[in-house]
C-alpha cells in the first residue's frame, strides 16, 4: 500500500469509530459489531477491511445507505482438493482420509467431514502446509 493509501485507509477506519450508527448503537455492542463486519465482508475488524469495503461500512453506518452486502465464502476448488489429495498421498505416513482431515483440522481449527466443504482460503493453508512438509 502506498503512503496515500495507508491515510486514505486510516481516516476511513476513524470515520467509521465517529459515524452516526457506531457511536449511537455498536460502540457498546462489540459482538454484533464484530457481526456486522463478518457477514458483510467477511472479517473481524475494520482495520481488516480494505478502502472499498471501508468506504461500503461508512456510508452504511453514516445512514447514506440502507443495507450492507452479504458476504458469501468461496468453496474450495476441485483443482485445490485434488492438489491436497496428491500432496497428501506423497508426504504422508498414514495416506487414509480420517488423517488428511485430522490434519487438516489441526492447520484451519475447523473439523470438516471432506476436503470438498473446505472454503478456498482455508484449502489454500492446508495446501501450503502440506507443501512445507518434508
Amino acid at each position: 500500500m502506498t503512503q496515500r493509501q495507508k491515510n486514505a485507509h486510516a481516516s476511513l477506519v476513524k470515520q467509521v469509530h465517529t459515524s452516526i450508527r457506531y457511536q449511537n448503537y455498536y460502540r457498546n455492542e462489540r459482538e454484533e459489531y464484530v457481526e456486522m463486519i463478518k457477514g458483510a465482508f467477511g472479517k473481524d475488524s475494520s482495520v481488516a477491511l480494505s478502502v472499498s469495503e471501508l468506504i461500503i461500512l461508512v456510508d452504511y453506518l453514516n445512514m447514506n445507505s440502507d443495507t450492507l452486502p452479504t458476504f458469501t465464502p468461496k468453496q474450495s476448488s476441485p483443482a485445490q482438493v485434488w492438489k491436497m489429495m496428491q500432496l497428501w498421498e506423497a508426504k504422508a505416513r498414514d495416506k487414509s482420509d480420517a488423517a488428511l482431515l485430522s490434519f487438516c483440522k489441526r492447520i484451519i481449527k475447523k473439523e470438516y467431514e471432506t476436503p470438498n466443504q473446505m472454503e478456498f482460503n482455508e484449502a489454500q493453508k492446508v495446501i501450503l502446509a502440506l507443501e512445507k512438509m518434508k
